[in-house]
């Protein structure tokens, strides 16, 4: 029998139906023939773009767009305790409606609809021969002098149905609840919801924008010995602890090295946490009238808060409840087994036997600014060139409005000029009062020593000249007994007087008063191409000749792979 004619069938249902006899949709799962009351099918599908629910129970394949609605889908075989196979060009979804909560039920093949006399059916056996569980079925039908048996289910006990009718536990697919729907959807279409959505896998999930504080770029995390599978380990952020959890494992994925995954800080309860994902999407707003309840049977545990059908339902974004995923208790632990996370992270801001840096390279050397003395870190945009500036000066770059000097650490240390390539990075620091960008080949880490290992710089190294044009070393870090050196500079000293006053004549680090600065972490967007500053002549040469303008040249670093770091810090 076509689909058509069941569904022709299944209209004709709709009237008087003989109390005598039943009308089954029969459907095979392997090896079995099955039957349910057509009055509980509402239609018959071919499978449909199914969306996979992490964490629901095994039998459940996931979640389905039906004209608008959210359909649960489950597989029939895995339900029923039987082997899984893929889907071949005769498998079907029946769409099952049990008390007010629509599910689709994915079969190997529908056959027919057939008319059974009610007296023909017999109690079920207590197990079949192909391993089904009696409990899931009300009957068993012998035909053709019992050659042909038909299995009917009871669909309530397949489904899990609960005996209360849930009002949001289930798609509603007819036309009264449409028409309540599209009333909602009026009323509701000027509300909107703001999430950020990122992917995991193959699908894509979203956080409320309320509990994410940033997005980070993964770098060297320090792993918890001992510690659940889930658990990556510990950064530190801003002299913060910060635990990071996979959300690949936790939603019961397989591993994968993605090469481009982030980090999502977000903050449930008063706690700070980091999940790693995959790829961040973007931020979104989202009106409420597609925003739906997920389904009871769908949901899993409780890390599920709803689902929200963009594109006509083509695209569905499954939105987590972050305190029924993250396990509050189980983070504390992270930290300190005898102390929560608020205690520990004030406990990491940092004591006098504690210190924390920013370390960078300079050729094969490595470098160090205290963590205190950096604000941010960008990538190397647009540089303008200014005439007869220091040779230590590299030019200046517009950093979200405010013309910042950019100095050439290496010219500065006299070492061999090096082209800016995927790794450069601008270190932003205060100088004088003025926000001023420190070039450098590589930023390394974010790093965490006890001041013990840090020894004063040998008094030789400072000495090198009669001026204080070399007092810029403050430390020698030792790090692992001293088999890895960090030089540690201080930004105060890492110009002389005279270089400093120099600096200070330059028409830079002025707030436009277009743009302002939101002082809260955020990821850094590239910088916006530099703009020609107004060069000021110093007032004891007022009367010389007219400056020429400055020439804009523009360096050309190759286009960066998105893999570094770059953020914004406070103190």
């Amino acid at each position: 029998m076509t689909q058509s004619q069941i569904a022709q069938e299944t209209i004709s249902s709709s009237g008087k139906q003989n109390v005598d006899e039943q009308q089954l949709v029969c459907f095979r799962l392997a090896d079995e023939e099955f039957g349910v009351d057509i009055n509980t099918v509402r239609e018959i599908v071919r499978v449909p773009e199914i969306t996979y629910i992490p964490r629901a129970p095994d039998y459940v394949r996931g979640i389905a767009n039906l004209r608008g609605n959210v359909l649960p889908v489950i597989d029939g075989r895995l339900r029923l305790f039987l082997p899984e196979v893929q889907s071949t060009e005769r498998t079907r979804v029946l769409i099952l409606d049990i008390k007010g909560t629509t599910t689709g039920m994915v079969v190997d093949a529908v056959n027919e609809v057939k008319r059974i006399a009610t007296k023909d059916i017999e109690l079920p056996p207590a197990v079949t021969q192909g391993g089904v569980d009696s409990s899931f079925l009300s009957g068993v039908v012998k035909l053709d002098g019992g050659k042909r048996l038909i299995l009917t289910i009871r669909p309530e006990e397949v489904l899990n149905i609960e005996n209360t009718r849930s009002e949001k536990a289930g798609a509603r697919v007819d036309a009264g609840q449409s028409e309540k729907s599209g009333k909602k959807s009026e009323k509701d279409e000027l509300m909107e919801l703001q999430f950020v959505s990122f992917v995991v896998g193959d699908e894509e999930y979203a956080f409320d924008i309320g509990v994410v504080k940033e997005i980070l770029r993964l770098t060297e995390i320090t792993a918890v010995p001992n510690s659940p599978a889930h658990v990556r380990g510990l950064l530190t952020v801003r002299s913060i602890l910060l635990p990071i959890l996979d959300l690949r494992t936790m939603l019961g994925l397989h591993e994968t090295d993605a090469e481009d995954q982030r980090v999502l800080v977000v903050e449930v309860e008063g706690m700070t946490v980091g999940l790693l994902v995959d790829k961040v999407n973007e931020v979104l707003r989202v009106p409420v009238s597609v925003i739906d309840d997920t389904p009871k049977l769908a949901a899993g545990g409780q890390e599920l808060r709803s689902v929200a059908q963009l594109e006509d339902g083509k695209r569905l974004i499954l939105i987590l409840n972050e305190r029924g995923l993250i396990d509050l208790d189980e983070v504390s632990t992270i930290v300190d087994n005898k102390e929560d996370l608020n205690a520990a992270e004030k406990r990491s801001e940092g004591t006098a036997e504690e210190r924390q840096l920013v370390t960078f390279f300079l050729g094969d050397e490595e470098y160090g600014f205290e963590i205190t003395q950096v604000q941010e870190i960008n990538r190397l945009g647009d540089v303008t060139r200014l005439p007869k500036a220091p040779s230590f000066v590299a030019g200046v770059t517009n950093l979200r409005g405010q013309v910042v000097p950019l100095i050439n650490l290496r010219q500065r240390f006299n070492l061999e000029e090096k082209k800016p390539d995927d790794r450069t990075r601008i270190i932003i620091v205060e100088l004088s009062g003025h926000r001023t960008g420190i070039i450098v080949d590589q930023v390394n880490e974010v790093l965490r020593l006890l001041a013990k290992d840090i020894e004063p710089a040998p008094s030789i190294v400072n000495s090198s000249y009669d001026d204080d044009s070399s007092d810029f070393m403050s430390g020698v870090c030792k790090v692992n007994n001293g088999e890895r050196m960090i030089l540690l500079m201080d930004t105060v000293k890492l110009l002389s007087t005279q270089e400093t006053r120099a600096l200070e004549r330059m028409p830079a680090g002025k707030q436009n008063k277009a743009t302002k600065v939101a002082p809260k972490p955020e990821v850094q967007e590239k910088a916006q191409q530099a703009k020609v500053p107004e060069v000021k002549k110093p007032e004891a040469k007022a009367a010389e000749t007219k400056t020429a303008e400055p020439k804009a040249v523009k360096s050309e670093p190759p286009v960066p792979e998105d893999d570094g770091l770059e953020m914004i810090i406070e103190e």
